[in-house]
């Protein structure tokens, strides 16, 4: 797996966070510290092989560490790392959160709007030095961030504004020609992050119950994935080997053309997976379609052709004699 956007944002803001109340700490004791603040599971912690999430993170905290020291928001003493105390006020990401939410409660601001708010009301513009303003900056970005990805905020004429629709419950039974846009209104609105993780746990139980042995299966989105969303290694009966490409688009209405399956399918080739799967809740345009159909390593998954593979496999929704319902346990 790789590091995504979100998370590399969220390590400074942590380390930060870890180093608040304590007057100073070793390296090692700082990036254990705000790894364990972002959440980790016991097992994640235990789990050191290279590619893993701890050790990927711990490789990360180290260089961010660096950078904070470089910065001066952290000051480096011997082998000891503390905050830079002199006129420097630390906020939590949750008290930022809070008071962000606060305001998109009231009306929409642009993001400078929202800092400037945001240094006034913790005070960080009424002390000499620049350091807290940047630490707050940066968790209030990683703030920001999180809400538009998860459709709790949206970005309308550059500024954040606080999504009003409310997710339509479908716990009542409904036939498929009523439950289909339900279901799809309520994909989209959980979000880009949601769908990729919801695509990979909807493949692996595909190639599963098709007979494959499914050796990984990773989310790799954010911006930094180089086109690619979600990666898959099947292992058939036989032994023989694939490493499957994905990118998905959770869309409202706007269909998927040539232009972006072509990059994705050049991410593809370029990242040596032997197939690739476009994802999206809309449609591809006819050209993109028939890009699709001249390679024989590239399969487009439309709305119709994903509700079908959600049928089949029965993730995400429950059937009954009186129609289908979401499965709550997955969708919330």
């Amino acid at each position: 797996m790789k590091i995504t956007a979100k998370q590399k944002k969220r390590v400074s803001s942590k380390i930060v966070e870890y180093l608040v109340n304590r007057e100073s700490a070793t390296r090692t004791e700082v990036i254990e510290g705000a790894i364990l603040l972002m959440g980790l599971k016991p097992t994640e912690m235990c789990n050191l092989s290279p590619k893993s999430k701890y050790c990927l993170l711990k490789s990360y905290a180290g260089t961010a560490l660096n950078d904070l020291a470089i910065k001066k928001v952290i000051l480096q003493n011997g082998d000891k790392y503390s905050l830079v105390r002199e006129e420097f006020i630390v906020v939590s990401q949750d008290l930022i959160q809070a008071e962000i939410e606060s305001l998109l409660e009231r009306g929409s601001y642009t993001k400078e709007e929202i800092y400037t708010h945001l240094e006034k009301f913790f005070g960080t513009d009424a002390t000499a030095s620049s350091r807290d303003d940047y630490s707050l900056r940066s968790i209030a970005g990683n703030v920001l961030f999180e809400l538009t990805d998860s459709s709790q905020v949206e970005i309308i004429k550059g500024k954040y504004t606080k999504k009003s629709t409310i997710e339509e419950k479908t716990d009542t039974p409904l036939p498929e020609n009523e439950f289909k846009p339900k279901f799809f209104k309520t994909l989209w609105l959980k979000g880009g992050s949601f769908f990729e993780s919801f695509v990979a746990n909807l493949l692996e139980k595909y190639y599963s119950l098709a007979g494959k042995m499914v050796v990984y299966c990773e989310v790799s989105g954010g911006s930094e994935d180089g086109g690619i969303d979600v990666v898959l290694e099947i292992v058939d009966y036989l032994g023989f080997t694939e490493q499957i490409k994905v990118q998905t688009k959770n869309r409202d209405t706007a269909q998927v053309n040539e232009k972006e399956v072509r990059e994705f399918y050049g991410a593809m080739i370029a990242q040596r997976g032997s197939r690739g799967i476009y994802v999206t809740t809309t449609r591809f345009h006819p050209s993109a379609e028939n890009f699709i159909e001249s390679v024989d390593d590239l399969v487009g998954i439309d709305g119709d052709k994903l509700f079908d593979l959600v049928k089949r496999t029965q993730y995400g929704i429950i059937k009954t004699s009186q129609g289908y319902t979401l499965d709550r346990e997955i969708f919330e």
